[in-house]
């Protein structure tokens, strides 16, 4: 998509842009790397700051609270080791009262004994009593009255001068810090607590006293950590940054802002610590946040995992805020956390300054680049621009236009318009030359093309002409086929006739079914050229055609002595859906031809899948394998349908059909596939047309394949041929049923009326003959309009019509009697010669019912009217109990005709004959002998007649056998 357009972009543009691009991208990169520069500079130094800030808090409280430890521990000192006498409590207050005055930081020095006794000196510094603020105090609760605490205002002598507060119901011993020195027996830090109900935070050092190893009491010392907001808050280390001190609990211990780290609860009873996610600053609240999630999910309230985390930074209200946390413990049981905020914008104003500097000098940068662009691409262009206009004018036949540059100029520019000017008038000869060429060519492109139309439509009208004289020729052969089928079939269902006669009458139906085939062929072809072919798939059983493909070839190859072998794979799949009757064709050709022309030897249909096959089949019994004979127990048929599927996804299917026979030379197999091509073996043998490769051909690239040869003269050929195709559905398969022969009408049926109508009296005849034995009452019509006449008066329930008849065709017939209400309850069945699908689409498109091609078989005939009429039919196979009973008499019949005694008084040299004709299965041969058999015992030759029919000769020749051995004893 770019560079199309890039193609596009004018000549100055493309000089100019890379002027600016060069310019903006070197200054954009220095700023952006001396941006990032600044950048990493400011956060080397605000860690560094935030590091030393840190440490300074760190140093302050260590100096903080070493004091009220310090002195706690010297009190502890001077008690344990009776400095101090630990009853005088004058002396303890006196000595209290000092080191209040002497340490600012110190809000109280206490003592409580086991007694419940206290004394104690402080400093009231938010005036909590009516005395002046910061004025030291000192209290106590001794003798009877220890549960009343006393203060007293003194001087700086320690003289008291009046009681300025009174505290009843006081118990020492249920004071925190007493609790926690006597439970710890060391000296610790007590929980922050407010001063007497202020939100102001306090904590204490308290230590356990020991004398002689007995507990005697709990010193402490209260200090007010508001010292250490006022000390943070006058920290110079940012202009906008905080520092604040936390708890692992997350409760606010001191912070620069000065906010106080207890607030009262909902109700306004007591107060409560505050927790820095719940501070009202916002900076102070966004900082515990961020920390909180630091290192794990939801608000826990625990920042103990803090205490280890390097410097970060956070996102904040338009800008980035770094962070730094610095962990504050002591051995008297503090954890704080102190962290140190500090935001960019501290830092950046310098760099922003910088930044605005850069984009300034980048587009001033730009503006020059682009000043010295423009005038350098016109310098360059203006000549080009002369050039493409002086182009455009010789594109537009304007020969007289030069190409005006500069005089001046003597560069490569000068040059191009010099060899422009002289390409020009080279251009101009031989546009000339050519526009003369041109005018010539015209005139013989014309008369040609008049010519190429001429022959097109001439052979346009021979293609036609073609197509209707192979149409007519095919409609005018079946005529008489269907006549000679029909009546052949006819005479073999006649119980009386000899076998010598069936075997003519056979015969005659073979060479029929042999001239239909060349006749389909002719028709086919004529399809494959004209492109009607199409392919019309059905679901189908892929063994049983397999099977039944073998069986029609397993007799011809036993008689001429071959052998026919099955091999299918195991990963062949039983259902298919494809073009049925294409693929039985091109089986059919394939396996005729490898007969045709095999003599000794073997041929073989091999089928196997190049597709992963594994479900979809049920391989309900064991596939044929390699090199096994297809015999009469040796088939592997199955009629249980365990595939089904759905599936749509082709595969591949291989077939090979091999023989052993005379071959194929490498120069006859390129044109083997071509129409009424024939190779030397054909024309030797002068048998086949020369069409069924070719269709075959046709038929295999329909279903997505390919057929090849492989051959070698005198050793044999191989066709080889896949398809493609998905797996059959088995639930659309209809079950297969076996052809049984129609002897009568089922009983409890109306005589229906049958009408014949054609202008062929041994069409009608053959209709008649075959319908008229059941029962059926059958009237005739040579025409339509006869038709018309008899249907208007008798009224049949079936027609059989001819659709080309003289005086009035059967379109006409069809048509006139549909457009009558009593005409639709009247089946018509069309009864043509012609088997083009255009031509049976027509006929149904008139009202016919359907459709009968000529020739027929009989079960075409008896299906129609079960469909249209529901007629019901009794099958041979009903009287079979009493055909076994006759079955069986003739065969004791025979058997006894053919006793060894009976053969023995024939003729030596005519039994030697027979036998070896019969061991070498020339079936000409053995037949002619069984005529000479016949001149001298009658019932003798019926009886090897019959063997012979069914293809016995192994039986004849035993017989003979053991009628010579009966001779010679």
């Amino acid at each position: 998509m770019f560079l199309p357009r890039l193609h596009q972009v004018p000549l100055r543009q493309v000089l100019i842009l890379p002027f600016l691009l060069q310019i903006f991208a070197v200054v954009g990169l220095v700023g952006y790397l001396s941006y990032r520069s600044g950048q990493q500079a400011v956060t080397n130094l605000a860690n560094q700051l935030m590091e030393e800030t840190g440490q300074n808090v760190s140093n302050r409280l260590d100096a903080f609270l070493e004091i009220p430890k310090h002195l706690v521990e010297l009190n502890r000192n001077s008690l344990e080791a009776g400095e101090l006498e630990i009853n005088d409590f004058d002396q303890l207050e006196q000595q209290f009262f000092r080191q209040v005055q002497a340490f600012p930081s110190i809000t109280t020095m206490n003592f409580a004994n086991t007694s419940g006794e206290i004394v104690a000196a402080g400093r009231d510094r938010f005036g909590l009593f009516p005395i002046p603020p910061d004025t030291i105090v000192t209290w106590d609760a001794l003798g009877d009255v220890p549960n009343i605490r006393r203060f007293y205002q003194v001087d700086e002598r320690r003289n008291r001068l009046k009681v300025v507060h009174t505290t009843p119901e006081f118990n020492a011993h249920q004071r925190i810090w007493y609790q926690i020195a006597k439970d710890a027996n060391q000296p610790n830090w007590t929980p922050i607590f407010p001063v007497l109900n202020l939100p102001i935070a306090s904590i204490t050092m308290t230590t356990p006293i020991y004398v002689n190893e007995e507990f005697r009491g709990v010193l402490s010392s209260d200090v007010l950590l508001e010292d250490l907001n006022i000390f943070l808050s006058n920290l110079e280390f940012s202009k906008s940054g905080q520092v604040f001190i936390l708890e692992n609990s997350g409760n606010l211990v001191a912070t620069s802002t000065l906010e106080q780290p207890f607030i009262e609860n909902i109700n306004g009873i007591k107060l409560v610590r505050l927790n820095a996610v719940e501070s009202d600053d916002w900076l102070t609240q966004t900082t515990a946040q961020a920390l909180l999630h630091q290192g794990q999910k939801g608000d826990t309230r625990n920042f103990s995992f803090v205490s280890n985390a390097p410097p970060k930074t956070q996102q904040g209200k338009r800008q980035r805020y770094f962070v730094n946390t610095v962990p504050y413990q002591d051995k008297d049981g503090l954890d704080w956390l102190i962290v140190v905020v500090i935001p960019e914008s501290d830092f950046m104003a310098e760099i922003y300054a910088n930044t605005r500097i850069t984009i300034f000098l980048c587009l001033l940068a730009l503006l020059v680049a682009t000043i010295l662009g423009v005038f350098t691409a016109r310098w360059i262009t203006q000549p080009i621009l002369k050039l493409n206009q002086a182009a455009k004018n010789l594109r537009e036949g304007q020969w007289e236009q030069e190409a005006e540059v500069h005089s001046s100029r003597q560069d490569e520019l000068g040059e191009l318009a010099q060899s422009f000017s002289t390409m020009a008038t080279q251009l101009q000869a031989a546009f000339k030359t050519l526009e003369q060429r041109v005018s010539e060519r015209t005139v013989e492109l014309t008369e040609s093309n008049r010519q190429l139309a001429v022959a097109k439509e001439k052979a346009e009208v021979a293609n036609q002409a073609k197509s209707a004289f192979i149409a007519n020729m095919s409609h005018e052969l079946r005529s008489p086929l269907n006549a000679i089928l029909g009546f052949s079939y006819l005479l073999t269902r006649a119980p009386e006739l000899p076998p010598d006669h069936r075997d003519n009458i056979r015969i005659i139906n073979q060479s029929g079914e042999h001239l239909l085939s060349l006749i389909n062929n002719v028709l086919d072809l004529s399809k494959i050229e004209a492109g009607k072919t199409t392919l019309n798939p059905q679901n189908f059983d892929l063994w049983n055609l397999l099977d039944q493909t073998a069986d029609m070839f397993r007799l011809r190859a036993e008689n001429q002595g071959l052998q026919l072998l099955l091999e299918r794979g195991s990963n062949v799949p039983r259902y298919l859906y494809t073009d049925l009757l294409k693929l039985r064709q091109v089986l059919i050709n394939l396996l005729n031809n490898a007969l045709k022309f095999t003599t000794e030897g073997s041929v073989t249909l091999r089928v196997n899948s190049h597709s992963s096959f594994v479900n979809g089949q049920a391989n309900d019994q064991q596939p044929t394998t390699n090199n096994q004979k297809i015999t009469d127990d040796q088939e592997p048929r199955t009629n249980n349908k365990q595939q089904t599927t759905n599936n749509k996804q082709p595969i591949t299917i291989q077939f090979e059909v091999e023989d052993t026979g005379s071959g194929i030379a490498t120069e006859e197999q390129e044109q083997l596939f071509q129409a009424f091509s024939q190779t030397q073996t054909g024309k030797d043998t002068q048998e086949g047309t020369g069409l069924g490769l070719a269709i075959s051909r046709q038929f295999v690239q329909l279903m997505g394949g390919e057929i090849k040869v492989n051959s070698q003269v005198g050793v044999g050929s191989n066709f080889i041929f896949d398809i493609q195709a998905p797996l059959g559905d088995t639930n659309k398969i209809a079950p297969n049923q076996p052809t049984r022969k129609i002897v009568a009408l089922a009983p409890n049926q109306p005589r229906y009326k049958i009408l014949v109508v054609d202008d062929k009296a041994t069409n009608r005849q053959l209709l008649i003959q075959l319908l008229n034995p059941l029962g059926f009452l059958l009237r005739e019509a040579t025409n339509g309009q006869e038709a018309i006449a008899i249907w208007q008066e008798w009224e049949p329930d079936l027609i059989f019509m001819d659709m080309q008849m003289p005086v009035m065709d059967g379109y006409e017939a069809t048509k006139q009697i549909k457009s009558t209400a009593r005409g639709q309850v009247t089946a018509v069945i069309a009864f043509t010669a012609s088997v083009l699908e255009e031509h049976k689409a027509v006929v149904l498109d008139l009202g016919c019912d359907d459709f009968v091609p000529k020739p027929f078989h009989e079960t075409d005939i008896f299906e129609k009217m079960n469909k249209h009429l529901g007629v019901s039919y009794l099958y041979e196979e009903d009287n079979r109990q009493i055909y076994h009973h006759q079955q069986a008499d003739s065969t004791q019949q025979m058997t006894a005709l053919l006793a060894p005694t009976n053969l023995a008084i024939l003729p030596k040299d005519l039994l030697h004959a027979l036998e070896a004709a019969a061991i070498r299965s020339k079936m000409t041969q053995v037949n002619s002998l069984i005529e000479e058999v016949r001149t001298l015992n009658t019932p003798l030759a019926d009886a090897l007649a019959t063997l012979a029919h069914g293809f016995k000769y192994h039986i004849i020749a035993s017989l003979i056998k053991q009628a010579t051995q009966c001779n010679v004893k």
